[in-house]
């Protein structure tokens, strides 16, 4: 079965918490669940669940039905054996719903630019394809050649409009690459182990994986286990290979003698002010609470990166795209106002 988006495991962990804490047997909440629910895939999924758990544990039906990720059935093992299941339901509905978050801020930034430099092409197509041809055949009549930049413009139409079905063969192709992509598991983790590997080191990478880390870090001390199976489990779903080495390496600092803040700031999983708050909350005995406001902060950061990279693009694609228009212009009027005076 294919796996559920971060917005409907978010509800769903909320739902089921809610049965949970009402003192209402899982297997009898999700019948009623089924029963409410109207979305096909959906009701599939939770029918699946419900067969499941028939002869086995939930933790145990959830990885048979196949639609959580493998944290969230980490987690559901974590929570049966601790006792704290709504607990845990709880955690992961405010993790999912921070994903989702954070994948709305990426898609958001990134269809926008895109949506921009589509439509800039398009003008550029037209005037390179349709307008100049026109105006040089008139000053053709008229017995005047156009400059060397409008004719290398022209040029440059003609083999645009020559290629043009190779070019659309290439733009189609590009849009199924990224369906299959966005369709595919594994292609998708494959393009997110290539993008990390490739920009990890950014601003927006690094306040994406400090966000990562101090959710997970957040949902597993909450959910009673120590520091090093929470960092364990924040090991094995690390969003890229620097994080991840980051994390090792925390923990093997811890397991040499040092303080969780000393092997904190000596990786820099976090920024030297949220190791500050994280010392203050050891001494306070509240890790998981700033934990979960080092989440947030992280989050509202790469917000931040990702508006400030979009707003360097965005400029830059206008201002590269509005010189070549000129260009083009400037190329038929200067040839116009000779014929004119």
């Amino acid at each position: 079965m294919k796996q559920l988006p971060p917005d409907a495991l978010s509800a769903f962990c909320t739902e089921l918490a809610m049965i949970i804490e009402t003192g209402i047997p899982i297997a009898d909440g999700i019948l009623m669940l089924i029963d409410d629910e109207e979305d096909r895939k959906i009701k599939q999924f939770l029918n699946c669940l419900y067969e499941n758990m028939e002869h086995c544990s939930f933790s145990e039906a959830a990885a048979n039905c196949g639609a959580f990720p493998k944290y969230a059935q980490s987690m559901f093992v974590v929570g049966e054996k601790t006792g704290r299941l709504d607990s845990v339901l709880r955690s992961l509905s405010a993790y999912y719903e921070r994903d989702v978050k954070i994948r709305d801020n990426i898609r958001n930034a990134v269809a926008f630019p895109l949506i921009l430099f589509a439509l800039l092409m398009g003008v550029m197509w037209v005037l390179l394809t349709q307008v100049l041809p026109v105006f040089e055949a008139a000053f053709t009549q008229l017995g005047i050649t156009l400059d060397s930049t409008a004719g290398t413009l022209m040029q440059i139409g003609i083999a645009i409009e020559g290629a043009s079905l190779a070019l659309l063969f290439a733009i189609v192709s590009v849009v199924v690459i990224a369906l299959a992509i966005s369709q595919t598991r594994e292609l998708r983790e494959k393009s997110k182990a290539l993008a990390s590997q490739l920009f990890g080191k950014s601003a927006l990478f690094v306040s994406l994986a400090e966000a990562r880390f101090s959710a997970s870090m957040a949902m597993t001390l909450k959910s009673g286990l120590d520091l090093d199976e929470s960092l364990e489990l924040a090991l094995k779903f690390a969003p890229t290979k620097r994080s991840a080495a980051q994390i090792q390496s925390c923990r093997e600092g811890i397991a040499e003698g040092k303080t969780f803040n000393e092997a904190i700031l000596e990786t820099r999983i976090l920024s030297p002010l949220h190791c500050r708050m994280l010392a203050l909350s050891f001494k306070t005995g509240t890790t998981d609470e700033i934990m979960e406001l080092i989440a947030q902060k992280s989050e509202e950061n790469a917000g931040h990166a990702i508006s400030s990279l979009v707003g360097r693009i965005e400029p830059a694609m206008a201002f590269i795209v509005s010189v070549l228009i000129g260009l083009i212009l400037l190329s038929v009027m200067f040839p116009l106002l000779a014929v004119m005076g």
